[in-house]
């Protein structure tokens, strides 16, 4: 296998993804949220991680050498949480809804908060 891959280089290389930032628009800051998208090599579990587009992402999703995942960021809402009068929780907030999304993105793409530091990214 290894001459053949040796001998055929260009069918057997793998091409990076490009990274984006995301744009949130009007009818995203109406809605609160984005849905993000995210690849790394499946074969290096502490490598580069990728933001990309929704339809990048459609193209990595079934590949056998890209580890994918997306999460819902909140960008609209209060920053921290707010309570109801009787005391229960009202909304938990912009930073602890984004920090619960990277600890669901966690279990597939380890690391993926240190490519998310700043949890009020995009919040308005």
């Amino acid at each position: 296998m290894y001459k053949d891959v040796a001998r055929n280089l260009d069918t057997y290389k793998i091409e990076y993804p490009k990274t984006i930032v995301p744009t949130p628009s009007d009818l995203d800051y109406s809605v609160g949220f984005i849905r993000r998208y995210f690849v790394r090599k499946r074969n290096d579990e502490n490598g580069h991680i990728f933001e990309i587009s929704k339809d990048v992402y459609s193209e990595y999703e079934s590949s056998p050498f890209w580890k994918t995942e997306t999460l819902k960021w909140r960008i609209r809402g209060p920053i921290s949480p707010t309570y109801k009068e009787n005391g229960e929780v009202d909304d938990v907030g912009v930073i602890s809804s984004n920090k619960a999304a990277i600890g669901l993105a966690q279990v597939n793409l380890r690391n993926i908060g240190l490519y998310l530091p700043n949890l009020k990214q995009f919040w308005k």
